[in-house]
């Protein structure tokens, strides 16, 4: 093995050395022209995906990170001057050390707002405190999918005594810049995300806008469902029916489609009810809790006083009275407590409720009928071309529907109102045409390429037959002294038996079989002698 070797080495090294320069050039050419496509491919296929680790910096910040990541040889790129990309199998790692030397130190710290002075009152110990929760709350806002930046104003009343503390409410403002658009889900989230984090900090106190100045939440408008809340429930509510209908109708039909009106009832009611029954059909004023009763009589009664006053200076007005100086006097009261069933009842009914008596849906069924062109080219009327085909049967036909799927519909739904209909529809399968993109074609180009550099070479690099050179060069009187006898021994050699003959004849042979290129040589000296004479 080590033999070959060295010998192909050997011949390709002489045949390079024979080469023109023209040829040389060419073939190094070609190489690096290979070479520098590989490499470009390999660069494109295995570039690294790349994360966003932090945008918006200032220089001095970008140069802290510099510093960090450089030190961790921990690869990143700047873009547009304030934001810094890491390889995303990186990421965790940069925000580890990054987070580890309290990088970017731009950020306000909490050992940055318990760092005081003697001089630092109590007033501004406090302010700091804010300041810290500001800045804390604004990076748990930016860390959320979906969110740039978030700027944050607390408005926490001072705390003079533990009474008024627990009277006085806070306040919050927020400003976010959004990448995309946030569900109502996820805002009232974040409200109550800063309820929880600032003491009486209660959601009717706060409010969060975007950079547009669009009111994302508004304290005061919580718990209430404005317009759009109410479209957004009107919403989720049609999108539930059109879940529960297409998981029911997908297995039987190609193509479903679902178009719900559900009509929502949004007025707010609350009602209190307070009853009272007899315990008994046959009591009309129910069972006696408490009875009382009290007779009395009363016998020579004296005669009261004239009306009016002694000290009256006009004439005293005179009433009709009675004359005896004794009577009688009978009297009797009585006081019965009646027990009832008494029932209280309280209703308070659901905003947003579906009103299924007068909510309707409508459903389009498909069904799909297969025309390949591959099974049908063969299958075409005489004449009739493919396209021909698709003309005349282009049209959908119309499907019965049968009363089970309607009934299933509609206990599927909740509703009543219910319409469907079901078409069969022709969906043609044209043959795929050879497409072959730029993209494709590259690497059998280069593969192309690369087979007929190797090619070039393999033929420049064959040793022609008539480049063979033998090392030792014969004599054919050298060789042969038995077939070339002398012009004297003629006579002799006549005589000799056949099977001498036959003998120099198989040394002839044997010899022409092991050196073939010696006799090539010697034939070859035989002609220049020739052609020279």
């Amino acid at each position: 093995m080590r033999e070959t070797i060295t010998q192909v080495s050997n011949n390709l090294t002489e045949r390079w050395t024979n080469f023109p320069k023209k040829t040389k050039i060419q073939i190094g050419v070609g190489a690096g022209a290979i070479v520098v496509a590989i490499v470009a491919a390999v660069v494109i296929f295995s570039k690294p995906e790349t994360a966003i680790l932090y945008q918006n910096l200032d220089m001095e910040a970008i140069s802290q990170i510099d510093e960090v990541l450089d030190a961790n040889n921990i690869t990143y790129e700047l873009i547009d001057g304030r934001t810094i990309q890491v390889n995303e199998e990186d990421l965790n790692n940069a925000k580890i050390v990054l987070t580890r030397e309290n990088v970017p130190r731009g950020d306000y710290t909490f050992y940055d707002a318990i760092t005081n002075s003697m001089s630092t009152t109590e007033a501004e110990k406090r302010t700091k405190l804010i300041y810290l929760k500001q800045v804390d709350l604004e990076n748990i806002l930016m860390g959320m999918e979906g969110i740039e930046s978030a700027t944050v104003q607390l408005n926490v009343p001072e705390e003079k005594n533990s009474f008024l503390a627990s009277k006085m409410e806070s306040s919050a403002s927020v400003v976010l810049t959004l990448h995309r658009q946030i569900s109502n889900n996820q805002i009232e989230g974040i409200a109550r995300l800063l309820s929880n984090a600032v003491d009486n900090l209660k959601l009717e106190n706060i409010t969060i806008l975007d950079s547009d100045s669009n009111v994302l939440f508004s304290g005061d408008d919580f718990g209430e469902l404005t317009a759009s809340d109410q479209q957004s429930l009107k919403n989720n509510a049609e999108k539930d029916i059109v879940n529960k209908l297409t998981t029911l109708l997908s297995p039987i039909y190609d193509e479903v489609a679902i178009s719900p009106n559900l009509i929502l009832d949004f007025d707010y009611f609350e009602q209190t009810k307070e009853e009272y029954t007899t315990p008994s059909v046959d009591l009309q004023n129910g069972l006696v809790d408490q009875e009382s009763r009290q007779n009395y009589e009363a016998t020579n009664i004296q005669d009261g006083f004239a009306p009016g006053l002694d000290p009256n200076v006009e004439d005293v007005p005179e009433y009709v009275a009675g004359n005896e100086l004794s009577g009688n006097y009978e009297g009797a009261t009585s006081e019965i407590k009646y027990k009832h069933n008494k029932t209280l009842s309280s209703e308070v009914k659901n905003i947003g409720t579906i009103d299924y008596a007068n909510s309707s849906v409508a459903i389009n069924l498909s069904k799909f009928k297969i025309y390949d062109e591959t099974i049908m080219e063969n299958m075409l009327a005489d004449g009739q071309t493919w396209a021909q085909f698709k003309l005349d049967n282009e049209a959908s036909t119309i499907l019965e529907v049968d009363q089970a799927t309607i009934d299933a519909i509609k206990m599927g739904a909740g509703l009543e109102n219910v319409a469907v209909i079901a078409y069969e529809v022709p969906v043609f399968i044209d043959k795929e045409p050879f497409n072959l993109e730029t993209e494709d074609v590259i690497p059998y180009l280069l593969l192309l390429a690369l087979g007929a550099i190797i090619v070039v070479v393999m033929i420049k690099f064959k040793k022609p037959a008539e480049e063979v050179e033998t090392a030792d060069e014969f004599e054919f009187e050298d060789l042969l002294p038995v077939a070339m006898p002398d012009e004297e021994e003629e006579d002799t050699l006549q005589d000799i038996e056949l099977k001498e003959v036959i003998e120099t004849k198989e040394k002839i042979d044997k010899f022409i079989d092991e050196k073939p290129e010696a006799v090539a040589g010697l034939l070859r000296n035989w002609l220049e002698e020739d052609w020279g004479d």
